[in-house]
């Protein structure tokens, strides 16, 4: 979420563990018989969702498709969605994907202004075929007390049987009605839960460092263990947990080559080799977009930068592995 240096300047530092003890269970590895890799994305200059491909040769050659055309054009809130993350259907909803989206057109407002008066919703999109989008809905997750709901993602949780959603949000008093003062909490990553997308629990704080703004988390499973990226003072930080998504964090030493005033960290694994990691980032600024990093453990000191590819033209996004007949019905579009 690009904005972030207008949150903070803060250097980065030691980071806390967080524990909160419960469990959950995110989506696995990709399968060894999927065939690529789709990109769901937004651009600078149309705020929309976007689609690129990318096959198992090389999993960082995306290319757009639908003639570099919008997928989805928002029609509800700002009518501008950035911070795209699609989400596989699980449970009762098996067959179904989601994309998820934040509500923000930055042109309309400032960066000052959209975390005080900002939109509390998020925009939710279905579909069964990965082709076809419908069910365009704006949902409020925050209370009254936020300023905005940046950058949702959302992943299954057995043990509950539902979606845990998260996104950064900045609070205020109840009493300030306006949002006119100093924040009651600094921007920090919080969650609900639901199972349908279209019914939330009441949101609580999951990732809060003081006065160190939270922003852009993700999350990827590694074996029995987790981990968990998100971008606080510099660039991205990596953690891990190996008790699960609400168990104790671990901040992984060293940092993310070369990723300071980057953003949106998002990893994933290779469907062939499950060794392989990508991190990808949003840089922000003049020339803003997507940059790569490669690694053979998805350690955070092992990421190294991979400039094979010009990704630029997409922005803070997420990625599937999908299998043979949706990698050929995305490439009919």
């Amino acid at each position: 979420m690009k904005g972030f240096t207008y949150l903070s300047t803060a250097l980065l530092a030691a980071l806390p563990a967080l524990a909160i003890p419960t469990e959950s269970s995110l989506q696995k590895k990709a399968a060894p018989s999927n065939v690529g890799y789709l990109a769901v994305a937004w651009k600078t200059a149309d705020n929309s969702v976007y689609f690129a491909l990318s096959g198992n040769d090389d999993a960082l050659d995306f290319k757009p498709i639908n003639g570099d055309k919008p997928i989805v054009k928002p029609t509800l809130g700002t009518k501008a969605v950035r911070d795209t993350s699609i989400i596989v259907g699980q449970g009762d909803n098996a067959g179904k994907y989601y994309i998820l989206g934040t509500d923000l057109n930055i042109a309309t407002t400032s960066w000052a202004a959209s975390t005080r008066t900002g939109s509390r919703g998020i925009f939710i999109w279905e579909s069964t075929d990965l082709v076809t989008w419908t069910n365009e809905r704006l949902v409020t997750v925050e209370d009254k007390t936020a300023g905005m709901a940046w950058a949702p993602d959302a992943f299954w949780d057995a043990s509950k049987g539902q979606y845990f959603v998260h996104w950064a949000a900045q609070l205020y008093a109840e009493d300030d009605t306006g949002h006119t003062g100093a924040p009651s909490l600094n921007t920090s990553m919080r969650y609900a839960y639901t199972s349908d997308f279209k019914t939330f629990t009441a949101p609580k704080t999951y990732v809060t460092l003081g006065d160190a703004p939270v922003i852009d988390m993700s999350l990827l499973q590694d074996g029995n263990a987790l981990k968990r990226f998100y971008v606080t003072g510099g660039g991205p930080v990596e953690q891990t947990s190996t008790n699960g998504l609400f168990g104790e964090w671990t901040t992984v030493n060293g940092a993310i080559a070369d990723s300071d005033g980057f953003e949106a960290p998002y990893a994933f694994w290779d469907n062939v080799d499950i060794h392989q990691a990508y991190l990808l980032c949003d840089k922000v600024g003049s020339d803003a977009g997507i940059h790569a990093w490669t690694s053979s453990n998805g350690h955070a000191d092992s990421f190294a930068v991979n400039n094979t590819h010009n990704l630029a033209f997409m922005r803070h996004l997420s990625v599937l592995s999908v299998n043979q007949k949706q990698f050929d019905a995305l490439s009919a579009l």
